[in-house]
């Protein structure tokens, strides 16, 4: 697995955990509005690319957590058990 996989796999995986989801959103939030980055934003456009692409990952998965919590709910009122995969 390439490193790139690995991190985003990582990021993914910690996000869908309650307890660390707020400090990864933290994180990320923080290393967004931070000058001090991957690429520092004082390189026009190439420096808010790695910003966008972090914002864009984090938008993409608490989405993805909130459908599921959204599904997870109607089962539960349903009066179904939890089928959903982690």
């Amino acid at each position: 697995m390439s490193p790139l996989k690995f991190v985003y796999s990582w990021y993914r995986n910690t996000l869908r955990k309650p307890k660390l989801r707020w400090w990864i959103v933290g994180g990320t939030l923080l290393y967004v509005l931070n000058p001090f980055d991957v690429l520092p934003d004082v390189f026009p456009v190439v420096g808010q690319i790695d910003d966008a692409v972090v914002v864009t990952i984090l938008a993409t998965e608490m989405s993805q957590v909130l459908l599921d919590g959204k599904k997870t709910r109607k089962l539960n009122k349903q009066g179904k058990p939890e089928s959903l995969p982690a």
